[in-house]
């Protein structure tokens, strides 16, 4: 077989399947004939093979999701490592080295290298797509689980305005340039009144999303691997901050609506917001409560202030 390989009359490659009930992971040969090779079915071919690999990256990113997240135990080992300078060594999960799978599950033989190498390249290029796993070159495929993204993001807060803006600014000086200006485009909120570690929460986050990729060129591959485990865990942070103010938005307006169409003489059927000084009702809220099909607002002007004024649409809600 290894003879027909090397004569490519046939094409042999990996392919990944996540065994569900034991949530283990496989590993198989697909092997195509030659007459796959001709040039009417060169399309047919192309589509075999990438929708072989396609797979492969679902399954290896089921199993990563299902089996091994790293733990909060891990993470700051995995930040000391990755922002020493020339740090040596490796710190992947041997588990979550698709390469060593391959070569350890399969007949090396039968595989010739550059199809290997073009293989992991596409798997994990379609895993880094979906943004459900960090890829990174030095510690692998990176998870963690929602419940830990608090915690993560805090460790990464600390780590990031610390020690790693600290080495950019001290051996880094283009880096650390480039960041300096894109600081200018950060808008923070001159109303804001909460606690500090909101605002660097703000920073922090909105910081990683406008310097991204940009500092490839200018930083080393632990540094680059860094920042991408740092935007992996704090757009986790956003998105269960924002389905938690979701939630809490649709709360406060289900209670406004009861209030609105409550018979008691002591509630009005109107509510009335200031969004300056309404802190607990936030823009999100007025914003629902105006596209909302049961409900009829108005702004009303006074003392120099605009305020947001709703009720429940009926035959008795009249605005004075």
């Amino acid at each position: 077989m290894k003879k027909l390989v090397n004569e490519n009359l046939i094409l042999v490659f990996p392919e990944f399947k996540f065994l569900k009930e034991t949530n283990q992971l496989a590993v198989c040969l697909c092997l195509i004939s030659e007459k796959e090779f001709k040039s009417s079915n060169r399309e047919k071919l192309k589509e075999i093979y990438l929708n072989s690999l396609s797979k492969s990256a679902l399954a290896i990113q089921n199993y990563i999701l299902e089996s091994e997240p790293y733990q909060i135990s891990e993470l700051m080992s995995i930040f000391e490592y990755l922002i020493t300078e020339n740090a040596e060594g490796t710190f992947i999960k041997q588990s979550f080295n698709i390469k060593n799978w391959i070569h350890s599950f399969t007949f090396k033989e039968l595989l010739k290298e550059e199809v290997i190498e073009d293989s992991v390249q596409f798997i994990l290029e379609n895993i880094q797509e979906s943004e459900y796993i960090a890829v990174t070159k030095s510690i692998g495929l990176f998870h963690l689980t929602d419940e830990l993204t608090e915690k993560a993001f805090e460790i990464l807060k600390g780590y990031y305005l610390n020690q790693f803006s600290q080495k950019l600014k001290e051996n880094y000086q283009t880096a650390w340039e480039l960041i300096s200006k894109n600081r200018k485009d950060i808008v923070v909120d001159v109303n804001y009144s909460g606690p500090i570690s909101g605002l660097e929460e703000k920073f922090v986050s909105e910081e990683l999303k406008i310097i991204g990729e940009n500092l490839n060129g200018l930083i080393p591959k632990t540094f680059r691997d860094f920042l991408i485990i740092a935007n992996y865990i704090s757009q986790k942070h956003d998105q269960e901050r924002n389905h938690s103010a979701s939630g809490e938005d649709l709360k406060s307006i289900k209670m406004l609506k009861t209030m609105m169409t409550m018979k008691s003489s002591n509630l009005s059927q109107f509510v009335v917001i200031n969004s300056d000084e309404d802190r607990e009702f936030s823009h999100s809220i007025v914003d629902n409560l105006r596209r909302d099909p049961d409900c009829i607002s108005c702004d009303w002007y006074e003392k120099g202030k605009k305020w947001n004024v709703f009720a429940v649409k009926k035959k008795t809600s009249l605005f004075p």
